[in-house]
């Protein structure tokens, strides 16, 4: 009698584990990721956008186009990623260099953003990733983060994308990396939230919304579309293929980013030198007309 009831009081309290692990939390707070409207950044000069996108473990690709664009002089003055390139690029308008984004990507362990589960809609919950992230950023809200950020998620089920501009990063880069079957899908008002790859792998639109002259879009998907032909140059590493949790090759995926990046330098110099010459001459133009 005494086995049975330990056994029953076992069970009861292994379905009460599993209930509360199959529902997500409902992040509804006053700091839940949402969407503002977007203010395009204006200013004298060109204005410098970078889209990172969709690609899994490909994404440490990300760190090396950083470091090449850094080494050449270019800072990206709006940042919009999708999925792990939505990880990448939080950091990036946190204020995070290229050596500081190179020595995070070489010190990660799979249990820094992972939670496996045995119970839930994916085998990964999500909320270490979100931790990580937020941890890292200082607990700072995307408003706080230096430069404008949009992480890209897909609401689940329609596919539409969702832009979050405002709110907890942590939980907002969650969503826009949630692949489904992998990840949970993240509960943000009421509304549940997949991976942004769903809905646009490299959303370079979304760049020059933000106020972008010239948009560097770095595509790690390997596919063709994913709405980066609004980029004004596209960067393609050639990126070792991997699981989304194999870090294996993270240094080779670096180096692709960085040589990838470097090929095309010079072409986003004379995108940008393009652009200040066009604003220059409608500076002098607007001038001339003022002074009549």
């Amino acid at each position: 009698m005494k086995l049975a009831k330990k056994l029953s009081t076992a069970i009861l309290l292994s379905a009460a584990f599993a209930g509360c692990a199959l529902a997500p939390a409902n992040h509804d707070g006053g700091d839940a990721p949402r969407t503002a409207a977007i203010v395009p950044l204006k200013a004298q000069r060109p204005v410098l956008g970078l889209v990172l996108g969709a690609g899994g473990a490909r994404g440490f690709a990300h760190v090396g186009v950083v470091k090449a664009l850094e080494a050449a002089g270019l800072e990206a003055d709006v940042v919009v990623g999708t999925s792990s390139g939505a990880l990448v690029a939080s950091f990036y308008a946190g204020g995070m260099k290229a050596r500081a984004l190179e020595a995070m990507a070489l010190e990660l362990e799979d249990s820094d953003i992972f939670d496996f589960t045995v119970f839930g809609p994916g085998v990964v919950e999500g909320a270490r990733l979100q931790h990580y992230v937020n941890r890292a950023l200082n607990g700072r809200v995307i408003e706080a983060l230096g430069k404008p950020f949009a992480a890209v998620a897909a609401e689940q089920g329609s596919g539409r994308m969702a832009v979050f501009n405002r709110g907890n990063t942590g939980i907002a880069v969650r969503a826009s990396a949630s692949v489904p079957k992998f990840f949970w899908p993240v509960l943000i008002n009421g509304q549940s939230y997949v991976d942004g790859g769903v809905a646009s792998r490299v959303p370079a639109a979304l760049a020059r919304e933000m106020g972008a002259d010239v948009v560097v879009a770095v595509d790690i998907s390997r596919r063709t579309g994913g709405n980066v032909d609004a980029a004004d140059v596209v960067i393609r590493p050639a990126t070792v293929r991997s699981r989304i949790n194999d870090f294996q090759h993270r240094q080779a995926n670096i180096m692709a980013g960085e040589e990838a990046a470097r090929a095309v330098v010079e072409q986003i110099h004379q995108r940008i030198a393009a652009v200040a010459a066009r604003k220059a001459r409608t500076a002098a133009v607007d001038g001339s007309m003022a002074a009549r």
